[in-house]
């Protein structure tokens, strides 16, 4: 299967302004708005700040987990008996299709 994203490593990473992304040794994919602290909102602030953190994380490893994603559905659709493949492949494909169309 082709898939169009930068096939060099991706890592999530701060620019010289501090703003954190994610990129390849080819550049920059994404930048992400860091959340504002509002005085009274430290609990929201720190929840959002979490999801920040792990968002980027996500983000990087998303061609990671495509590439195992596609070997899995490779491996289920030559393992599996031919009525556990139409389950299977129902969410499958259409996740690996959403990441590559």
């Amino acid at each position: 299967m082709e898939t169009k994203h930068p096939q060099e490593e991706w890592y999530d990473t701060f620019n010289n302004s501090k703003e954190r992304g994610v990129r390849t040794k080819g550049g920059y994919i994404c930048f992400m708005p860091k959340p504002t602290h509002y005085t009274g909102q430290d609990e929201r602030y720190e929840t959002e700040l979490t999801e920040y953190k792990a968002n980027a994380k996500l983000i990087a490893a998303a061609p990671d987990l495509l590439k195992a994603l596609i070997k899995a559905n490779k491996l289920l659709k030559e393992r599996c008996l031919d009525t556990d493949i139409e389950f299977l492949e129902l969410n499958i494909d259409e996740v690996i299709n959403r990441a590559t169309k």
